[in-house]
């Protein structure tokens, strides 16, 4: 996964003009009155990266781990009006290792949207797509149980309508796909439609209501679960709201005899101050397109804070841990139990410093452990140990 501080958004160019509302027209087919304001914001940013890695997969003379030199450029594109927002980007990593001489070509990309239909309807959307050599860089754990590469895709669609000054309903859809570029394995997907209802009983609090159906594919096998969860939603203090979401999942695999309920909860809690910024998530559900099979359960943790010290000096730490095992509740019999169980964690700090508005320096620490196999009885170490220094540079 990726860790670090974003680079801001100083310096980046703006462009105005009417040829550039003519290009926004026909890409984005956006109304006219939308058309008079919009602004492009072309962003650019490279990352050049000097590492040392002792992860054992990476072929012959890597024990002991070797110095690595990776070059990150990344270009983007904002398109922005009173109503709509548009954040477009394209990243690839190139990665060097100087002991084993071999050399990695990874490849990202995606896009935010967000439209203000009306004073009560607003559409948003997204999109990531992402080809790795490094399974552990995808933004979802659970996903590295192999050495290939990995292609990993996600989409997600969200309708918003203000029923009442105090209701709104949701409607949302999500799609995942996965694929172990390796011989013999196939592409695993999963589609979530859902709606949800949420209630503002109070300045403070929400109370919320959703039903899910999810679709996994995988291998010509279908399976299937229906959930109704309930929710809960506190503002703590003006920077700080607390989540929590429960209720029972119905799985439904084509063998009817393997089939039966598990709980969902999850439990969000997430602060965006001045100077700081923390979310820490937990939690128990269902989930698929794991690339190895259908749908399986899973137990997930995060933590993330960063925190201004000054307008130069800032420090950043992660950390997440997970466990997966069969669908709907296979191999849960004890908690330390790692038998045809997925686990593992990543942690991992930093510090930058901005050397100027375009220019930051970064230094950063990441383990990251991966054990077992959700689908084997074989149990396979993935560990690893970075240790990184980084120069960010925004020209625009």
């Amino acid at each position: 996964m990726e860790t670090g501080v974003g680079v801001g958004r100083d310096g980046r160019a703006t462009v105005r003009g009417n040829w550039k509302r003519a290009v926004i027209a026909g890409c984005l087919i956006a109304a006219p009155a939308a058309q008079a304001a919009t602004i492009l914001e072309p962003r650019l940013r490279i990352t050049a990266e000097e590492r040392f890695d002792n992860d054992l997969r990476l072929g012959a003379n890597a024990a002991g781990g070797q110095f690595m030199t990776k070059l990150s450029p990344r270009l983007g594109l904002d398109v922005k009006n009173e109503q709509l927002t548009l954040d477009t980007f394209y990243a690839t990593d190139l990665l060097a290792r100087h002991g084993s001489g071999k050399t990695t070509l990874d490849h990202r990309g995606g896009f935010g949207f967000r439209d203000v239909l009306s004073r009560r309807l607003r559409l948003d959307a997204s999109a990531k797509a992402f080809r790795v050599t490094d399974p552990t860089s995808l933004p979802r754990d659970g996903l590295a149980r192999s050495t290939s590469p990995t292609f990993y895709a996600q989409t997600k669609v969200g309708l918003t309508g203000r029923v009442t000054e105090r209701m709104d309903v949701r409607g949302n859809y999500s799609f995942e796909a996965t694929r172990i570029i390796e011989p013999g394995r196939e592409a695993g997907y999963a589609h979530t439609p859902s709606v949800e209802l949420w209630y503002r009983s109070t300045r403070r609090l929400s109370l919320g209501a959703e039903y899910r159906y999810q679709g996994f594919l995988y291998a010509g096998d279908y399976s299937q679960a229906h959930g109704a969860s309930a929710a809960l939603r506190y503002r703590l203090s003006r920077p700080t709201t607390l989540t929590v979401k429960g209720g029972p999942v119905r799985y439904l695999p084509s063998d009817a005899s393997r089939g039966g309920w598990l709980p969902r909860v999850s439990l969000e809690l997430m602060r965006e101050g001045e100077r700081s910024e923390v979310a820490f998530a937990i939690g128990h559900d269902l989930v698929g397109a794991s690339g190895f099979s259908g749908a399986v359960w899973a137990d997930f943790a995060s933590l993330m804070a960063a925190h201004r010290f000054t307008a130069k000096l800032s420090a950043f730490g992660v950390a997440s841990f997970f466990r997966n095992g069969a669908a709907p509740a296979e191999n849960y019999t004890q908690w330390r139990n790692t038998t045809n169980v997925s686990q593992g964690y990543a942690v991992g700090g930093g510090v930058e410093y901005r050397l100027s508005r375009k220019l930051a320096l970064q230094g950063a620490v990441d383990r990251i452990a991966q054990v077992g196999a959700a689908d084997t009885a074989a149990a396979g170490d993935l560990t690893r140990n970075v240790f990184a220094l980084r120069l960010v540079m925004t020209p625009w």
